[in-house]
């Protein structure tokens, strides 16, 4: 299962490719094309789940959600975690607020809409009747008459009905079958349906500015589909009265109506040209649209395979009741804690310790260990929630400094687990690529406030350093995680002891990052070397 995360960078990601390629061949493709790649488009923003593809984008690079990424612990200085600002409103809450007020925009706007609508009379002319006789679907289709819109439209799905303006020219028949071929062919593509997963995926994504990007430009390709429909229908020679109908409907735009499918939509200069440079469809356009459209999902749209015939590792058994044994009790936390602070449960915690920390795994290379980790997480491939990967991910999230494996899990685990993948990728790619590591360190200074303790400056600091392993068969994990610890503390002992200088320099940032590389360097080893660093942020007052 996909992250919403991943799912939005992966979507994002195909909608920059779909945007580039209608850039290119907007008038040079069937319009249905653009509408095939739209609704895969759709498809990888709303359906949480991998389609591995070995022609993927993603297969030189690591998944977006495989682990996640949190600040490694540093050990000895645990009270750091207890001056963190409390009462920051979850991301989650802010994020589901947002989507509940975008969707509850478009249901208004719906609802407002067919409030108006109820008040259309169905229409007895005879030329639109006769037109519907030959031009029947599955559906009923109901054709109706409104002094409350200036435009034609469409809406409904399973009881679609095309709404017509009572001031439109009755006595026109041309145009009138120009108007009731487009709005059919909305009907027929089922467009209303359409348009609500779009503002679906809006609703979910509102965060993703190329999620808005996809939402104009799919409703634009909804309506140049349909137009392209109505010059195929009624011949080349129709492109340009049916070009000339659209602008004067145009000065007699409607309001807006997220959900129905309106004869008049934004870009109409857009429209215009695509309908006096549209062309007949030929077998080489179609099949030149087949072949891009199944090479562009198959790059943009899929996820990198997993990868097989790794060694398994042996399935978790419960053990019996032997709570009582030191080792067990320190590698427990009291079950009330548990069920009160964390989504994870006692027995996923209990999963990760028994497939993941091996005997004297502090002894062991880090070529030898690293291959056991990413054996253990490949195992679990369909992410169950009983399985290795989904158990790390929310353990991770959860999992508090003060754990007695927080180290381990967060330091030791999370490194070898990123060294293997940025490996594989440096292979695959033929790059030279270093594996990279979180740290954060804190700075508060208190005073005394009549007796209350009050905290009135801070420094606080997130980054991120790479580093080379250099000998993978003489490098230990013990000694690997002390690089690790050696960074960390290093980092935590600038912000502490130069704290004042933070306070008041105006590149608090450049200061950081040159003591960061100095520190690095210091704690480099002929097995293991600091390559560089960034800093994410870090803020004072």
């Amino acid at each position: 299962m996909l992250s919403l995360l991943e799912m939005s960078v992966y979507g994002g990601i195909f909608i920059v490719a779909i945007v580039i390629l209608r850039a290119l061949a907007i008038h040079h493709l069937p319009k249905a094309a653009f509408l095939v790649l739209w609704a895969a488009a759709l498809c990888r923003l709303l359906l949480p789940f991998d389609f591995p593809s070995p022609a993927s984008i993603y297969r030189t690079v690591e998944p977006i959600g495989d682990i996640v990424r949190r600040p490694g612990v540093l050990q000895g200085n645990t009270a750091l975690a207890a001056e963190a600002p409390a009462g920051i409103l979850p991301l989650s809450i802010l994020w589901f607020a947002l989507s509940v007020l975008f969707a509850g925009f478009f249901i208004f706007s719906h609802l407002r809409s067919r409030r108006e609508y109820r008040a259309s009379l169905p229409l007895e002319h005879p030329y639109v009747k006769s037109w519907l006789e030959a031009h029947r679907l599955r559906r009923p289709v109901q054709v109706r008459y409104s002094d409350q819109i200036e435009t034609p439209l469409t809406y409904g799905i399973l009881w679609p009905v095309i709404l017509l303006p009572k001031s439109l020219d009755w006595s026109d028949e041309v145009q009138l079958s120009y108007i009731l071929a487009h709005e059919m062919a909305h009907i027929r593509r089922f467009d209303a349906l359409s348009k609500w997963l779009l503002a679906a995926a809006l609703c979910i994504h509102w965060f993703n500015p190329l999620v808005w990007v996809m939402y104009v430009l799919a409703n634009r390709d909804l309506e140049l589909s349909c137009d392209a429909s109505v010059v195929r229908q009624h011949g080349m020679q129709s492109r340009a009265p049916y070009a000339l109908t659209l602008v004067d409907l145009e000065e007699h735009r409607s309001h807006f109506a997220p959900l129905s499918s309106s004869f008049s939509k934004n870009a109409m200069k857009e429209r215009i040209t695509a309908i006096m440079k549209s062309r007949k469809t030929s077998v080489i356009s179609i099949s030149a649209a087949s072949v891009l459209i199944v090479v562009v999902v198959g790059v943009f749209a899929t996820s990198a395979p997993s990868l097989k015939h790794k060694p398994p590792v042996v399935p978790y058994i419960p053990a019996a009741n032997t709570a009582n044994t030191l080792e067990q009790a320190q590698n427990r936390v009291d079950a009330a804690d548990w069920e009160q602070n964390s989504t994870y449960t006692q027995e996923q915690y209990d999963l990760l310790l028994h497939n993941l920390k091996f005997d004297g795994y502090e002894n062991m290379s880090i070529s030898e260990f690293n291959r056991k980790i990413n054996a253990a997480f490949i195992q679990d491939e369909d992410w169950s929630k009983q399985g290795i990967n989904y158990a790390y991910e929310i353990v991770l999230r959860d999992l508090p400094d003060t754990d007695p494996n927080a180290s381990f899990l967060r330091n030791t685990v999370q490194a070898s687990y990123r060294e293997y993948n940025t490996r594989l990728n440096e292979v695959r790619s033929g790059m030279p690529e270093d594996p990279s590591f979180s740290g954060a360190a804190r700075y508060v200074r208190n005073e005394d406030v009549f007796g209350d303790t009050i905290p009135v400056h801070y420094v606080n600091a997130e980054y991120e350093f790479t580093y080379r392993i250099l000998d993978q068969d003489k490098l230990t994990v013990a000694a690997r995680d002390q690089f690790l610890q050696d960074v960390m503390q290093g980092a935590q002992q600038v912000i502490t002891d130069r704290a004042q200088e933070f306070f008041t320099t105006a590149n608090a940032e450049e200061l950081f990052r040159t003591a960061l590389r100095e520190i690095g360097k210091t704690a480099s080893t002929d097995h293991i070397s600091f390559t560089g660093c960034k800093i994410y942020y870090l803020e004072t007052d």
